[in-house]
């Protein structure tokens, strides 16, 4: 099997010659979240996991209202990295053709990220079993499954760029699904974007 460098790889990406990373990332420093218990009626009605997550401005940041939801995990499909610092999160409902594969190879390929684990059905217990530092979470169902939260691409990554978002201590990047990528070529640079926010925040930890 021929070697592909990283130039290779970012090509196979559209990201060349058009993307180029003008500045640099503000580092990020993780913020404690509150956790609190959530109502026994809540309980009682949804007999699957709940947590609550915080959203926290960063400082020189305009502040808005710190936002608390329950969330209720459902199972996702979950890649870590060889030295278990990252960890990946698609919906594990997706298709695992060869051609979402291949790209989502690329896209770890690209940030010189090697996956050894793929846990096809994992949950928030499987996340505590793993010294795992950063999240990035690829695609809305992905999101909606780990965060709880239904809403589109869009509005997730201007909430990130807004302020960082955390499950439970864990920092968070959420980017397009390589399935979307496949049908919308032109969303390649923004996923590029993405994943280097991931890598910068995760070295910065």
């Amino acid at each position: 099997m021929s070697l592909m460098t990283r130039e290779d790889v970012l090509r196979e990406l559209e990201l060349l010659p058009v993307w180029q990373l003008k500045a640099p990332l503000p580092s990020v420093q993780a913020i404690p979240i509150t956790v609190e218990p959530a109502p026994a009626d809540a309980i009682e009605s949804t007999p699957l996991l709940s947590t609550v997550i915080e959203q926290v401005p960063l400082e020189g940041v305009h502040e808005e209202p710190a936002v608390k939801s329950t969330v209720v995990t459902a199972p996702f499909r979950l890649l870590i990295s060889a030295d278990a610092s990252m960890g990946f999160v698609l919906d594990c409902t997706s298709s695992n053709a060869q051609d979402i594969e291949t790209l989502l190879s690329n896209m770890l390929k690209a940030i010189n990220i090697n996956c050894s684990i793929d846990i096809a059905e994992a949950s928030a217990e499987t996340l505590g079993e793993h010294a795992i530092k950063l999240l990035l979470v690829m695609g809305e169902a992905a999101a909606h499954s780990l965060l709880g939260q239904l809403q589109g691409m869009e509005d997730w990554r201007s909430a990130q760029a807004a302020s960082p978002i955390y499950y439970q201590h864990l920092p968070v990047v959420i980017t397009y699904h390589p399935a979307f990528l496949l049908k919308n070529t032109a969303y390649k640079a923004q996923a590029w974007v993405d994943l280097c926010a991931a890598k910068r925040i995760l070295q910065g930890l």
